[in-house]
C-alpha cells in the first residue's frame, strides 16, 4: 500500500470543517491518514479523537501509551519487532478506529509497517480462490488472558456482508469486491489454540473446508499481507499521528532502541458507529452549505 494524501495539519483538522471531512472522507477510502505538527501533549490525542467520533474505553482505559516498561506483560510494552496484527479481536466488537500520537522518537529502529487486507483478499480472490473460501468459514478464537482479565472471541478471518453465493457472481473488480468485506480479523499474536467444539458441528466435515486447507489459506494470506510491495513503512516523528481502520489495515513494527531517543505513542480507539455518525453530519453541513450558495 501506498500514502494517497498528503498528511492533514493538525490545526486545521482541529479548526476546518472543510479539512476535517477532507481527511476523513480519505480515512474512509483508504483506511490510513496522518497528521502532522500534533503538539507534543498526552492530551492531544483526545481532542484528535473527539473530532473523529467518539473515544471508547477500553481494559486500557480512554487513552493508553505505549512504550517500553520494565517487565512488559505485552510485546507492545517492549522494544521488540511486534508482528502485523490487529488490534482486541477477543473482543465481540472489537474498535474500528485506532489513533496513535508520536510523543517521542528513537534514532534507532522503531519504523511503524501498514499493509492493507482488502488488498491481500483481493489479490486471494484473483490468484487462489478456493482458499479465500476457507477464510471466510473457518473459525478462529483469539484471546486475552492477562491483569484479571480473560477475554475471548471466535469469528472468521473475513467476515462478509453477503452471503457467499450473493458476492461471489458480482465481485468484477475490487472495488465491488471489497464493499462486500465487513472487516478481516487477523492477529496472531492473540490466537488461541483451534477449538473445534466451536460453531456449526457441520463445518468441520464439509469437503473443501479442512484444517490442511485453513492452513494453507493463512499461510497465503500472511504472504500477501507481508510483500514489501503491499507493505507502507514509515518512521513516526515527534507531532505525528496516524489514524487507520482496525477492522482493515494491520500494523506492525520493527524493533528499536531507546539508547538515543524514547519511543513513545500515546493511543485511543473509536468506534465505527461514531465515526459514521460524524461523517453524516459532516456530509449534511456540506450539503447545507452547497444548497445556501445555489
Amino acid at each position: 500500500m501506498a500514502a494517497h494524501s498528503t498528511p492533514t495539519d493538525y490545526k486545521a483538522f482541529i479548526e476546518s470543517t472543510n479539512a476535517l471531512h477532507h481527511a476523513l472522507v480519505t480515512l474512509q477510502k483508504y483506511g490510513l491518514i496522518f497528521l502532522y505538527n500534533v503538539p507534543s501533549q498526552p492530551d492531544a490525542i483526545t481532542h484528535i479523537s473527539n473530532r473523529v467520533g467518539l473515544i471508547r474505553n477500553t481494559i486500557y482505559g480512554s487513552t493508553w501509551d505505549v512504550r517500553p516498561v520494565p517487565s512488559a506483560k505485552n510485546v507492545a510494552y517492549t522494544a521488540c519487532h511486534l508482528g502485523f496484527h490487529m488490534d482486541l479481536l477477543y473482543m465481540a466488537d472489537p474498535p474500528e478506529l485506532q489513533i496513535l500520537h508520536c510523543l517521542g522518537a528513537s534514532k534507532q529502529g522503531g519504523e511503524s509497517l501498514f499493509s492493507d487486507t482488502l488488498h491481500a483478499v483481493e489479490l486471494m480472490r484473483q490468484q487462489c480462490n478456493p482458499l479465500l473460501k476457507s477464510l471466510m468459514e473457518f473459525p478462529v478464537t483469539y484471546w486475552y488472558k492477562n491483569d484479571g482479565f480473560n477475554f475471548q472471541h471466535t469469528k472468521r478471518t473475513i467476515e462478509m456482508i453477503s452471503p457467499l453465493e450473493d458476492y461471489t457472481r458480482q465481485a468484477d473488480n475490487v472495488s465491488q469486491f471489497a464493499t462486500t468485506v465487513k472487516a478481516v480479523n487477523w492477529s496472531p499474536p492473540f490466537q488461541a489454540p483451534l477449538l473445534f467444539d466451536i460453531g456449526d458441528i457441520e463445518f468441520h466435515s464439509r469437503a473443501g473446508n479442512s484444517l490442511s486447507n485453513y492452513l494453507e489459506s493463512i499461510k497465503t494470506f500472511k504472504k500477501l499481507i507481508e510483500d514489501p510491495a503491499s507493505v507502507f513503512e514509515t518512521k513516526l516523528d515527534e507531532g505525528t499521528c496516524v489514524i487507520f481502520n482496525n477492522r482493515r489495515i494491520v500494523h506492525a513494527r520493527r524493533a528499536f532502541s531507546d539508547k538515543e531517543g524514547k519511543r513513545w505513542l500515546r493511543g485511543a480507539y473509536v468506534d465505527g458507529d461514531a465515526f459514521r455518525s460524524r461523517m453524516r453530519i459532516l456530509e449534511e453541513e456540506r450539503s447545507s452549505r452547497v444548497g445556501l450558495r445555489q
